[in-house]
């Protein structure tokens, strides 16, 4: 691969396998994920995504290839990992794995504290981000007080209070309600409107379809497909995986060809009603 400093995670060649374990859970995987550009990972259970983003933070060691990051490579002693997590940062599907100090306030400083920052600098940032995220009111509040929602809210808190580049999120909606759902994808678009990148993995193929610019799409442990939603969800062969349309391609999909020449397929209800509107 071409080096590039627009490049935020890059892996070449990667294989990893979980100790004891006869199957790869990885293999050969080789992707770049450029700065600015809203990437979703696709694929069925099991396919790799979490083993992924486990790699990119450092959190699990590459058997073989190479992890990098503005072409700087992934290297595990402590002062690197800390450094590479100011870069790439990582929200679990479960926040009870990530949450880890008695209050909400403590959780949200802890890794600033492994950075051994001045304490001015900790107090200013946790007290931002907790505003950010609408937790002033909490900071105090046990973590076994909190909601699910809230708790989801702190681990990306106490994340972006390192201030990634890119920020890798696992199945960021799940066990969420409609209104918690809601909250959370207004928190990103808040943080990829500051300019961080994100990558997230996701079964919701109505969210990728509207709001990805590339997706990837494994099979295990391989990068199967990549593309533009249009472009990927067009592809007969990730109708073998089954994984689905998202509904609003099946919706144009079953319309007249009459209708539909000469004409992108919509990604959102409004696009959908110009396109179809007499």
């Amino acid at each position: 691969m071409v080096e590039r400093p627009d490049i935020l995670l890059e892996f070449d060649a990667v294989d990893y396998s979980y100790p004891l374990s006869e199957m790869p859970a990885i293999q050969n995987l080789s992707l770049q994920l450029t700065a600015g550009q809203k990437t979703a990972l696709i694929g069925q259970n099991g396919c790799g995504k979490s083993t992924l983003f486990l790699l990119a933070d450092g959190l699990c060691r590459a058997n073989r290839g190479v992890i990098k990051s503005r072409g700087l490579p992934l290297r595990h002693d402590r002062v690197a990992l800390n450094q590479w997590r100011q870069r790439v940062g990582l929200v679990f599907q479960d926040p009870e794995q990530q949450l880890v100090a008695p209050t909400v306030a403590a959780d949200v400083s802890y890794g600033l504290c492994n950075l051994e920052l001045p304490e001015a600098e900790i107090a200013q940032r946790v007290e931002q981000v907790l505003h950010q995220f609408g937790l002033s009111e909490l900071a105090m509040r046990p973590l076994h007080q909190l909601s699910l929602g809230q708790k989801k809210r702190v681990s990306l808190a106490g994340v972006m209070a390192l201030r990634p580049e890119l920020l890798l999120l696992d199945e960021p909606t799940a066990y969420l309600d409609p209104i918690q759902t809601r909250q959370f994808l207004a928190a990103l678009t808040q943080i990829e409107a500051e300019g961080t990148t994100l990558l997230i993995a996701t079964h919701d193929l109505d969210f990728v379809y509207r709001w990805a610019d590339w997706l990837l799409v494994m099979d295990q442990g391989r990068l199967l497909l990549e593309g533009t939603p249009e472009q990927v969800f067009s592809r007969p062969d990730l109708l073998e995986l089954g994984l689905g349309l998202p509904l609003l391609k099946q919706i144009w999909d079953s319309l007249p060809a009459d209708l539909r020449q000469g004409q992108s397929p919509p990604r959102t209800l409004e696009q959908l009603r110009l396109a179809i509107r007499p």
